[in-house]
């Protein structure tokens, strides 16, 4: 998928250098509605996202495995805080300029007490309920559970909500599940179905285990 040009989102222009994003603070900072004009620049400062805190706590769960259910997760000195860092954000809370979404770019950095995600880039998109409808991550998208159990690896991955999948794509290199039991799954497409407990693969496929 060609890459999508930066444009302005609904805000004038686009926060740059916007420091940890606190997702759990999102209902009383939502740009646009607390300025109470959509098209208002976004005040330089954290910015958060509607529902998006609720959204990682149902799939962080199942973000990671690779055909099992996740285990719950130990509690976090940090308390039930997502943040997310990169070096610049794009909002369109309206809809005066198409679908509903935030483009996070540069250094991406999700931070979850249960897993922690890197990219170069993602983007969440909105329905015109405020509900999330996909999470899209591209370019060296790497996501590890904190407890050690499994990795991924891609190019790209994407999460539809309403499905309940999660996909990784594959770019210049196919991408990859890592267990903690040293199960390594390879394939030119990786799809999850967490609570249907299932992963499917397409294309050229393979699967490594560890040697006893």
């Amino acid at each position: 998928m060609a890459e999508r040009e930066q444009a302005d989102l609904g805000f004038g222009h686009s926060c740059q250098k916007t420091g940890p994003v606190d997702i759990s603070q999102w209902d009383r900072l939502e740009c646009g509605r607390i300025l109470g004009h959509p098209l208002q620049s976004c005040p330089r400062r954290p910015e958060q996202f509607p529902k998006v805190k609720s959204f990682l706590s149902r799939i962080v769960g199942f973000l990671l495995v690779a055909g099992v259910q996740a285990q719950t997760p130990p509690s976090s000195p940090g308390g039930d805080q997502t943040v997310i860092t990169s070096d610049t954000l794009d909002l369109n809370l309206g809809k005066a300029k198409g679908q509903k979404q935030g483009v996070f770019r540069g250094n991406v950095k999700v931070d979850e007490p249960r897993f922690s995600m890197i990219a170069k880039e993602m983007t969440v998109f909105f329905g015109d309920d405020d509900s999330v409808q996909q999470v899209e991550a591209r370019e060296n998208v790497e996501i590890e559970r904190k407890d050690g159990s499994s990795k991924t690896k891609s190019e790209k991955a994407l999460y539809d909500v309403r499905e309940k999948k999660l996909t990784l794509l594959k770019g210049l290199k196919q991408p990859e599940v890592q267990t903690k039991d040293g199960k390594r799954v390879i394939a030119d497409k990786i799809i999850l179905f967490p609570e249907e407990d299932k992963m499917l693969t397409e294309g050229a496929s393979r699967v490594m285990l560890q040697k006893p």
